[in-house]
């Protein structure tokens, strides 16, 4: 499943349903698709996606800014061009929020109770890599960190392929039972 990541900040937006779209320079999701909703690091709930709309930045109105959860448009746009800089265009997200009773720490989700560092070490010792996933976790071993890896492998962005690369060693190192 996708994932939509909000900071902190915007957890109580999220949680009281005041929040019900975000704003976006990329997007990733589609109509209908359901995706994690992640606020500080935990998952707090999940979200079906109703509508993605690719907007010019003059186009944001109140209505976009209230389900964002800010007051105005204009206090949206100083937030987009503070994240953003200056887009010429963005998504509109749009989405029904669904919390959780509890939030799910995603490392426990994915990984149980897993070390991630034995799950790298062992796919070096014993899988068929290429040169790009052992870059990865000889990296990974190095930082002991998904965020420092990604960061050092070409920016923040990268934690997916970070994820990816030591799901796809777990589960094959489950599959041969080293693991």
């Amino acid at each position: 499943m996708k994932h939509l990541e909000f900071k902190e900040i915007y957890r109580d937006l999220l949680l009281s349903g005041r929040k019900r779209a975000t704003v976006r320079l990329q997007c990733y999701v589609k109509e209908g698709d359901e995706v994690f909703v992640h606020c500080g690091g935990k998952i707090v709930g999940t979200a079906r996606i109703r509508k993605v709309e690719e907007k010019f930045l003059d186009e944001i109105d109140n209505d976009v800014a209230r389900d964002d959860g800010f007051e105005s448009k204009e206090e949206l746009i100083n937030s987009i061009r503070e994240i953003y800089g200056n887009p010429k265009k963005v998504y509109v997200i749009r989405f029904d929020f669904k919390p959780f009773k509890r939030e799910i720490d995603p490392h426990e989700m994915y990984y149980s109770d897993i070390d991630l560092l034995d799950v790298a070490k062992k796919a070096l010792e014993n899988l068929k890599l290429s040169r790009g996933e052992r870059k990865i976790l000889e990296t990974f071993i190095r930082t002991q960190s998904i965020r420092k890896t990604a960061v050092r492998i070409g920016g923040i962005r990268k934690r997916g392929i970070v994820r990816r690369v030591l799901r796809s060693c777990l589960n094959e190192l489950r599959r041969r039972g080293l693991i």
